[in-house]
């Protein structure tokens, strides 16, 4: 091939596709090889005397496929993308359809001047392809928190949004478990030991940078969540003093009958008792003082 090509295979281990015979023919040692064959979830890089290897995880959002970890039914699900890149050619590795592949390559679908790129910016096109589709991936769980949120502001009482705060707050976590140790791996590409032969080229400087304001964005959604959880609270402190103000009310309006009927039923002689018809009187006092209890509080706004 000229200096102006650039040759890409792709090998989907869970399609039965060969990884050792695609290894074989760009002379990869043994070791890589025997790593290349086997699905790992740990990222890295490791540079050779001829080509580069790096090992990405992706984080895809699930829609339409079956999770790919033991945790079965849980979203985002997580697996590994190999690139490795050598002399006007690179070769990536994973299991199955990866979105974030199909996305590069729907996006240079055509693009004659793709060959004028090295390898080394192969690999980090693809490796910022990765990010994008954690962005992604951050866009969907912040429009998800903004409908807690509005959730919460409009709660039922039979509306548990606990439930699912948790659960997003777990989906957050393992969004930055996965993206975090990645980082070791991009700043190792810019160190001085892993400078790359001029014939592979050098890896694109910003993936670093690009990382840190993808951590960032995973790190906001923490602080959006935790507004959330605000929200739930303050809604739940207000429907607990809503309760409250019910029950003081009543108390309120029964605690002068209470107090009428714990008098009249003292056991001591007075005129007043001898009249049967003074029971009508005490019974429309008690009304009158709930009637007015009530009334202040309507006047008030307490109730």
């Amino acid at each position: 091939m000229s200096e102006r090509h650039l040759l890409w295979v792709d090998v989907d281990r869970a399609a039965g596709q060969d990884v050792q015979a695609a290894a074989a023919a760009f002379g990869l040692e043994r070791g890589l090889t025997a790593r290349l064959a086997k699905p790992r979830h740990e990222p890295s890089v490791t540079k050779f005397e001829d080509y580069l290897h790096l090992a990405l995880l992706t984080m895809e959002s699930g829609e339409g496929e079956e999770p790919r970890e033991a945790e079965v039914g849980t979203e985002p699900w997580i697996h590994t993308i190999d690139v490795v890149g050598g002399r006007n050619w690179v070769m990536t590795i994973h299991d199955g359809p990866t979105p974030a592949l199909d996305r590069f390559d729907a996006a240079t679908h055509g693009d004659t001047g793709l060959g004028a790129l090295d390898a080394a910016g192969l690999v980090a096109a693809l490796a910022d392809e990765v990010l994008t589709g954690y962005l992604e991936i951050v866009e969907a769980t912040e429009r998800e928190i903004d409908r807690l949120d509005e959730r919460a502001l409009r709660r039922r009482a039979t509306d548990d949004l606990l439930v699912e705060i948790v659960a997003v707050r777990r989906r957050i976590s393992r969004i930055r478990r996965s993206l975090a140790p990645q980082r070791a791996s991009f700043a190792a590409l810019t160190r001085p030991e892993m400078a790359l032969d001029d014939d592979i080229g050098a890896p694109w400087p910003g993936l670093t940078d690009r990382l840190d304001r993808t951590i960032d964005a995973v790190e906001n959604l923490r602080t959006l969540l935790l507004g959330t959880f605000d929200l739930q609270m303050a809604r739940a402190a207000k429907d607990a003093n809503d309760v409250m103000k019910v029950l003081t009310l009543v108390s309120a309006v029964f605690l002068p009958a209470v107090v009428l009927a714990g008098i009249m039923g003292m056991n001591f002689p007075l005129a007043f008792f001898a009249d049967a018809q003074n029971f009508w009187i005490v019974l429309a006092v008690m009304i009158a003082f709930a009637t007015v209890i009530v009334a202040i509080a309507i006047k008030r706004g307490w109730a």
